[in-house]
């Protein structure tokens, strides 16, 4: 009869060991990292904060270019989705909701909202985030966007 009782047992600890959780901190890390990296000497991004909500989540940074006296504050909304294949992390269905461009009336920053939105943003839909090392990356085979935290399967 033990043996019986022990099945269920090994059934959450084999189902809990194929999900992980990657806190809203740790992608903070990894984002930040690899902007670090990417930094290019005519535009910058700086700060870069994501939020994840149910489903969904918001990236907030500041844009340095030399071409603009100030920097630009923007934040938008993105779909986190999980490329298999290789292994990475993108954005799609991303879409622009505050800009803070000091400088610029507040007309003009609503006529350039909706040309990132309708023109520059759908150019770069499912742009990479993140990319995992490829071994573990190709062995994730979902992502769920929670509050706080990325459910990824495996």
């Amino acid at each position: 009869m033990k043996p019986l009782l022990l099945i269920p047992a090994l059934l959450l600890t084999c189902s809990s060991a194929f999900a992980i959780d990657i806190s809203e901190e740790m992608l903070n890390k990894f984002v930040a990292q690899k902007l670090a990296e990417k930094r290019q000497r005519d535009v910058q991004v700086l700060d870069p904060k994501i939020t994840l909500l149910d489903g969904f989540a918001t990236i907030c940074a500041k844009v340095r270019a030399k071409v603009i006296a100030h920097d630009v504050d923007f934040c938008a909304d993105m779909t986190p989705k999980w490329r298999q294949e290789t292994g990475s992390l993108l954005a799609t269905r991303m879409a622009l909701v505050s800009l803070n461009a000091p400088g610029v009336g507040e007309k003009d920053v609503e006529l350039l909202k909706a040309i990132v939105n309708q023109v520059v943003l759908p150019r770069l839909e499912g742009v990479e985030v993140y990319k995992a090392d490829t071994f573990i990356g190709k062995q994730i085979s979902s992502l769920k966007v929670l509050p706080g935290r990325l459910d990824i399967s495996l």
